[in-house]
């Protein structure tokens, strides 16, 4: 399956603008991530893992969280925040799968 052309994650952490971050490994699973714009922030996202934090060039999965897409198994990615509600929207970046559903913000638990 591939990626939507245009979506823009959020992070999860921080509820801040990631941006998307071409990568220079020899592995051929990862080549691009989408990374917190906030320069101490370590977390990314990647379609296949979900969030994750990368510590000096280095994926560290110890704090991943991944939250499935019940339609297709892709990892959802935090797309909008309602403070005023208290709700995180997540949606599926897979190219032909509509999933979007909000959630309760874990900050308003």
């Amino acid at each position: 399956m591939s990626s939507k052309p245009q979506f823009s994650p959020l992070c999860d952490v921080h509820h801040a603008t990631m941006r998307h971050v071409m990568l220079e490994e020899d592995s051929e699973d990862v080549r691009s991530c989408y990374a917190c714009e906030r320069r101490d922030c370590t977390r990314v996202f990647r379609d296949s893992n979900g969030y994750s934090d990368r510590i000096e060039g280095i994926f560290d999965d110890s704090r991943g969280f991944t939250q499935g897409c019940p339609r297709c198994g892709s990892a959802l990615y935090l797309a909008a925040v309602n403070h005023s509600r208290k709700t995180e929207t997540w949606e599926c970046p897979q190219t032909g799968c509509d999933f979007s559903e909000d959630f309760p913000s874990p900050a308003a638990r």
